[in-house]
């Protein structure tokens, strides 16, 4: 919102104020640069020093504080860092990949994607249609389920098993076509294939009459950040060239944005 008075009247009764004070310490301690004590924050914050206290120790539970060099002082956490540095990289990654889906649609002549993991959904963040007849359905801003997406099985492939069971917790498991995993175990087999081949190539599993190929885009960390893949409808392939053209192409592509987040092979 640009202005107060796009705020709606209940504005006050929306807003947590706990949510408020604790974002709040965050950039306090940000815009000064350097640890800072209790009392100080307190004093920012123009409130009680028993107050800072609780907040500042659940701040230090999550790991969005530590404490620093000098007793009795604080500074921000590896969780603030961490987000951070996946804000960067989301803001980044869409212009880092443009040129590089670009050129693989002219190499392939197949529609290109960049694709997310956002909670349960694959989030198409960049797509770069064929310039033939043969486009893809998919664009910018698109979702899919994630279990029941063969990129999802791509971008889920940095899960542990105690972080798949968490994950599929929150699956509704209708399924889409008769490959859709229909439990967690299938799932994780799916998970686990795509893993050990680097790739997964779909001639009909996600939808019929459809085939792509994805491959994980990795960060400095060797981390899964996004998905990179060509799809289309089946006329748009030529079957025969699948592991001999297609599949190079597209890991070439994955591997030059992975190498400017930083990843190193």
């Amino acid at each position: 919102m640009d202005s107060d008075d796009a705020l709606p009247d209940n504005h006050s009764a929306y807003l947590v104020p706990g949510l408020l004070r604790g974002l709040r310490v965050l950039e306090i301690l940000a815009e000064n640069g350097a640890p800072m004590t209790l009392s100080e924050i307190a004093r920012e914050l123009e409130v009680s020093r028993s107050s800072a206290f609780r907040l500042v120790y659940t701040l230090r539970q999550m790991n969005c504080l530590k404490d620093g060099e000098q007793k009795n002082t604080f500074t921000l956490g590896a969780r603030v860092l961490n987000l951070g540095f996946a804000y960067l990289n989301q803001q980044s990654i869409t212009t880092i990949a443009r040129p590089h889906l670009s050129a693989l649609r002219d190499e392939v002549g197949i529609s290109t994607h960049l694709s997310v993991l956002e909670g349960h959904d694959v989030l198409y963040l960049s797509s770069h249609q064929a310039r033939t007849g043969y486009v893809s359905n998919l664009t910018t801003g698109t979702r899919r389920r994630a279990h029941a997406s063969t990129i999802g099985w791509v971008l889920l492939g940095d899960l542990s098993a105690e972080e798949m069971e968490a994950f599929c917790k929150g699956v509704d498991w209708t399924p889409e076509t008769e490959h859709t995993p229909r439990n967690c175990a299938e799932l994780a087999a799916r998970v686990g294939q795509a893993r050990a081949d680097g790739y997964v190539f779909s001639h009909g599993l996600g939808r019929t009459g459809g085939s792509s190929l994805a491959v994980p885009v990795r960060n400095n960390l060797g981390r899964i950040v996004a998905c990179v893949n060509i799809s289309g409808p089946d006329g748009a392939f030529d079957f025969d060239r699948v592991d001999s053209f297609y599949r190079p192409a597209v890991q070439r592509t994955a591997l030059r944005i992975s190498e400017e987040l930083g990843f190193s092979a």
